[in-house]
């Protein structure tokens, strides 16, 4: 049985994202595949949660690369 993927999440203006590793090689250095966050796992992991600048930048980079899943919100 294949075991699941293991997963990164990097803050790090211009590559925030969540990837999937893909090969760890001799030297250290990771091979990391961009995976794309579905808009309600971002929301639940950031919730609350004060940023800094650069942080506030990175996670709207996570927003805006994030697949929306969320419920239509009904008209007021």
């Amino acid at each position: 049985m294949a075991s699941a993927p293991k997963r990164i999440t990097l803050r790090e203006p211009g590559v925030a994202g969540s990837y999937e590793i893909v090969e760890r090689r001799g030297d250290g250095s990771l091979l990391l595949r961009p995976e794309a966050e579905r808009l309600s796992e971002v929301l639940r992991e950031t919730e609350g949660r004060v940023f800094r600048d650069e942080e506030f930048a990175a996670h709207l980079e996570r927003v805006a690369a994030s697949e929306d899943d969320l419920p239509a919100q009904p008209p007021a």
